[in-house]
Order: C-alpha cells, then sequence, then structure tokens
C-alpha cells in the first residue's frame, strides 16, 4: 500500500514539473549571462539507469551548480533457475527476483570552463539496502539444515515450508563520481544534458529473513561460476549511471 502510495506521488510530482517546463516563457532575449549564488534556479526531468527522475538545480559560482532530487525504480522482476542443495544432491528451482534501486541525490557539478558545458559531478546517492528480494517460486519439500539456495557464494537456507527468502544488501549511502555535458541550470529557457558515471555501493551481501529477521547467509567457496542474474549482483560494487535531463529554468 505504501509503495503504491509512493509511486502515485512521485507520478504527480513528474506531472507538475512537467506542466512547470512546458508553461515556461520561451523568450529568446531571456538569457542568463552570470550566475550567482542561488540566484537562479531550475527543475528538471531524467531517465536512465537509476529509473524516472525529477530534480531542481541552482547555481553557486559561475563554475558550480547544485542539484537534489529523487529517482523511481521500483518493481522490475526477474526469474532465473539457480542451484540448490537438498538432502546432499544439486538441484535446480525458478527464483523470482524484485529490485529495489529508488534512490534520492544531492550531486555538485564542477563547471572548469566558464564557455563549455562541460562538467565534473561529485556528491552521493541515497537509497535502501535492500536492492533486490528473491525467493523461490515451488517449495523445496526435503532438505536438511544447512542446505538452500546458492546464489552468488552464499548459502541461503530454506524455511520450514521450503521457501529461501533472500535479500541482496549494498550500502545505503553511495558516492558518486562522474562527468557530464549541459548545464543543471541553462542558460536559456530549456537546456538538455546528459551524464556518466558510477555509485559505490559497497560489496553486496545476502542475507536470508528467517523467523521475521534478516541473518547473513552462510558464506561457502562453491567454486564454481555463473553468468546468472542473481550471481553477478552479489559481485558487484558499483552501479553505473548514465541519464539524460530535460531542463526548464524557473527564473
Amino acid at each position: 500500500m505504501r509503495m503504491k502510495q509512493t509511486k502515485n506521488l512521485f507520478m504527480a510530482s513528474i506531472a507538475v514539473v512537467a506542466m512547470t517546463l512546458f508553461s515556461l516563457p520561451t523568450r529568446a532575449q531571456d538569457k542568463v549571462t552570470e550566475f550567482g549564488i542561488f540566484d537562479h534556479l531550475s527543475a528538471g526531468l531524467t531517465l536512465g539507469t537509476t529509473g524516472v527522475g525529477i530534480d531542481v538545480a541552482a547555481p553557486v559560482t559561475e563554475y558550480l551548480q547544485v542539484r537534489a532530487g529523487y529517482n523511481y525504480f521500483s518493481g522490475f522482476k526477474y526469474k532465473d533457475d539457480v542451484n540448490y542443495r537438498a538432502k546432499g544432491k544439486p538441484g535446480k528451482t525458478e527464483v523470482e527476483g524484485k529490485n529495489y534501486l529508488s534512490t534520492a541525490h544531492l550531486l555538485l557539478d564542477v563547471y572548469p570552463f566558464r564557455t563549455v558545458p562541460f562538467r565534473i559531478t561529485t556528491g552521493f546517492y541515497l537509497g535502501t539496502d535492500e536492492i533486490i528480494k528473491a525467493e523461490n517460486t515451488i517449495p523445496v519439500t526435503a532438505f536438511d539444515k544447512g542446505e538452500g539456495l546458492l546464489i552468488g557464494d552464499y548459502i541461503v537456507g530454506f524455511d520450514d515450508d521450503g521457501f529461501a527468502k533472500a535479500t541482496i544488501k549494498v550500502n545505503k549511502f553511495r558516492p558518486y563520481a562522474g562527468i557530464g555535458f549541459g548545464r543543471s541550470v541553462p542558460r536559456g529557457r530549456f537546456g538538455v544534458s546528459g551524464d556518466l558515471g558510477v555509485q559505490f555501493w559497497g560489496t553486496p551481501k545476502v542475507y536470508e529473513k528467517q523467523t521475521g529477521m534478516d541473518l547473513e547467509a552462510t558464506k561457502d567457496d562453491l567454486g564454481s561460476e555463473s553468468d546468472k542474474y542473481f550471481d553477478i549482483l552479489t559481485k558487484i560494487t558499483v552501479w553505473p549511471v548514465l541519464t539524460i535531463r530535460l531542463t526548464g529554468r524557473i527564473f
């Protein structure tokens, strides 16, 4: 219910920002020649590997601009055949996962050249530590204690009903570094900009949900390689950021 309310609020916010952008006057002579401390403000819509986002930006100096916003990226589901151990024997079962990659961000854009809108960006993203929740879709009926799904180098134990409920967690606070082109606060009324960089979210860890609590799954050197979705996610320490931003200057 809360997720649905958040989604509705976010979509309403996008609608408000979009109406604001397209209702701005487009006088050609209304062009910024100098930027001062928070003397202008822009609103933007973003799309990319961080999801769909809204943000606002303001200049600090001619060479520095700051922006803050929220990115909605949730609900993507993925199914994969995952190995497991039960009664000492290997097997495979279908596992369904769902991502939770929505984030808020605060970024500083540094423009080394006054006349060229190339920027170096630093700052951070902030999100939930749980980026993936997954469990087998069909229960395993017979197993011994300590056996379970094999996700990455972890064993996620089965509960009493034969389900292994796994959660992949990373850091909530994720430093960001990247480059981009285009001004967050455009000199004209409208602008388009792009970003390329990475969020540093640390080494992912796998947890299992037992009796309502998250317990770190057993680490096991399985000695096997896999290109499967869940296995790959347990080894990625950064999240790539590639976004396009449509900007409108409010004043």
